[in-house]
């Protein structure tokens, strides 16, 4: 049995990210399927996140994390739609986390670079984190070095496309 659509890889070095063209003479119900199995795949590369709202357990997508940070001895994940509970340590979660987007930036918080919108660099010393939500934090000073860097290389990063 043929395939229904041909598949090719071009490498292209001064592509900084994966670039996905489907070419067709019309928009079909293939052309549709291909790019909600393509969305679901980017969407869920990695696993959700096994939490609980008050005594029910939840799968958090790790799309929708802004930030995990421990409260009152409690390791919390802030969503959008709200605050969730997990029970295992905030060292065992960070290595289940995407690496690329979540990052440390205190003994007692991670933040998702997806959910930010903005820094504040005003205060000399410190880093001031805003979110999309309109939360907000600040960035340990032991991790401000380590953040700016992490910063160059997720820009180069989101930045570049295979046209610059």
């Amino acid at each position: 049995m043929g395939r229904k659509a041909d598949i090719r890889l071009e490498i292209d070095p001064s592509c900084r990210k994966p670039e996905v063209i489907i070419r067709s003479d019309r928009q079909t119900e293939l052309t549709d399927k291909i790019i909600s199995v393509l969305e679901h795949c980017l969407e869920n590369e990695y696993l959700p996140i096994a939490a609980y709202q008050r005594d029910t357990l939840v799968f958090v997508a790790q799309n929708d994390i802004i930030r995990v940070y421990t409260e009152n001895r409690k390791l919390i994940l802030c969503t959008k739609d709200g605050r969730y509970e997990s029970r295992q340590p905030l060292k065992e979660l960070e290595e289940k986390l995407d690496r690329e987007h979540f990052v440390r930036i205190s003994r007692f918080e991670i933040m998702n670079l997806r959910k930010v919108s903005g820094f504040d660099f005003s205060n000399t010393g410190t880093i001031r984190v805003l979110f999309q939500d309109g939360s907000e934090t600040w960035v340990a000073r032991r991790y401000i070095q380590p953040i700016q860097q992490t910063l160059k290389h997720f820009e180069k990063r989101e930045g570049g496309d295979c046209n610059g």
